[in-house]
């Protein structure tokens, strides 16, 4: 299938049964369903079929500096929306990312270093993030939501995809887990159900974390091993159980 098509079609379909995960399912359970690979794993695999997969296993440590960017995103998100409306949270949130990936990029940790971190991270995110007041409001949904996020999504995988020669593996790993699907998630569920479900959501999606970096880090031991078949597939399925596992206890 041409590539392009791949990513016009792909990319939308994510986004949907995101959404409607989250409609059916609550903003806790999407969370987590949110914070599986579907975007940046198939970010990676656009890497690796127009790049090569060298420069997709060395994109994996710049994707590392970007889930620790990630998570401070989701953890300012959810602080400020309980004073802020939408739009001022969203833009100090997206400062606290761009700060967060700039500090992280120049320590210039390796990949098991940065693994351990993110893990750290997210358990000490999930520590201090805000408990909901209260139930979230009632669901509102705006006319045409879904092809909105859609649209917008899938502007953003071209753009990386794209840019991926100019920015190189780096940078182009870091801009992987840029808050897009969350922010999404974040500015719908804060606009239409209020700080309660965002928090919820979020905090979900930071859990998420835990399976999504492992996932990541396999990709970097798996794939000059085994086929992009076998080495998704095994850390899909790993990133499933982890998951599943932390949506019991968390």
């Amino acid at each position: 299938m041409n590539l392009l098509l791949l990513k016009l079609t792909l990319i939308p379909s994510v986004i949907a049964f995101v959404t409607l995960a989250i409609r059916k399912w609550g903003n806790k359970l999407g969370g987590l369903i949110g914070s599986m690979p579907w975007v940046a794993g198939p970010i990676l695999l656009f890497f690796i079929f127009e790049q090569g997969k060298a420069f997709g296993i060395q994109a994996i440590q710049g994707t590392m500096t970007g889930i620790l960017a990630l998570i401070s995103f989701c953890l300012s998100y959810s602080i400020f929306s309980q004073k802020l409306t939408w739009g001022p949270t969203l833009l100090l949130s997206y400062v606290i990312y761009t700060a967060t990936a700039v500090v992280i990029n120049y320590l210039q940790l390796n990949l098991l270093l940065s693994y351990a971190l993110v893990m750290g991270s997210v358990l000490l995110a999930l520590r201090f993030f805000p408990i909901p007041t209260g139930q979230p409001a009632s669901s509102r949904r705006l006319p045409f939501d879904i092809p909105i996020r859609m649209v917008v999504a899938t502007l953003f995988v071209l753009v990386i995809t794209g840019l991926a020669s100019v920015l190189g593996p780096n940078w182009s790993g870091i801009l992987t887990p840029f808050p897009i699907l969350t922010s999404i998630l974040a500015i719908f569920s804060h606009s239409l159900q209020g700080s309660n479900a965002t928090i919820t959501t979020l905090r979900g999606l930071v859990l998420g974390l835990l399976g999504f970096t492992t996932f990541l880090v396999l990709q970097a031991y798996l794939l000059p091993s085994f086929s992009i078949v076998v080495s998704f597939g095994v850390a899909f399925v790993v990133n499933t159980i982890i998951n599943l596992v932390a949506s019991r206890v968390g």
